[in-house]
């Protein structure tokens, strides 16, 4: 099959070779001058696939390393910076599958060591929400959520020792806006009345 492509400028380096009937590929200026390729000009199918092969995909996964090295990425954020620098969807594709074969991108690892990282800071159902923001699947969120069981004192205890200092007299009053405001962070209004009842885990 032979396409008509179109070379399209973007806000970045590079130039989108738009073929209309199929995704194109992002190219430097001195690939298409290289390759010869011209706007309105054609282009065999297969040419088109290997220029992608050698240009996008070994770049793409360059980016990809380069995302990672600095810190880990859940598989969404990682796809969302692939295409923030310009790269086709299959050159996502191939890159994500290549830092996925070494295992430098794991959505269940990042989850369950996120939660681990952030459980004493934030509640649960808190923590849940952000990594659902990262792309982490429900699948994942269950299991990982699953393993942990359920939230301890200990998380909670030294916000609650911080918190219950606006409060001169820890009376009803007192308990039942301190137990709103955790509730609104997004902790278990029972794990709260708990610590509550036990003032001796303040001293």
């Amino acid at each position: 099959m032979e396409y008509v492509i179109h070379l399209v400028p973007t806000s970045g380096k590079k130039t989108y070779v738009d073929p209309e009937y199929r995704e194109g590929i992002y190219l430097y200026p001195s690939e298409i001058k290289k390759e010869k390729l011209i706007d309105e000009g054609r282009i065999e199918e297969d040419k088109l696939e290997r220029i992608r092969i050698e240009y996008a995909v070994p770049r793409a996964k360059k980016r990809a390393l380069g995302i990672l090295v600095k810190r880990d990425r859940t598989e969404k954020e990682l796809r969302d910076k692939l295409k923030d620098s310009f790269n086709d969807e299959q050159s996502i594709e191939d890159a994500v599958a290549y830092v996925k074969s070494f295992g430098y991108v794991d959505d269940f690892s990042y989850a369950r060591d996120y939660l681990y990282f952030k459980k004493s800071k934030k509640s649960y159902s808190m923590i849940r929400m952000e990594l659902r923001e990262k792309g982490i699947s429900s699948e994942i969120l269950d299991l990982v959520f699953e393993e942990a069981g359920f939230q301890d004192k200990e998380d909670l205890v030294p916000h609650v020792k911080k918190y219950i200092r606006k409060f001169e007299v820890l009376d009803a009053v007192a308990k039942r806006k301190i137990c709103a405001h955790f509730c609104r962070k997004g902790y278990q209004a029972e794990l709260v009345r708990d610590i509550l009842e036990h003032p001796e885990l303040f001293e």
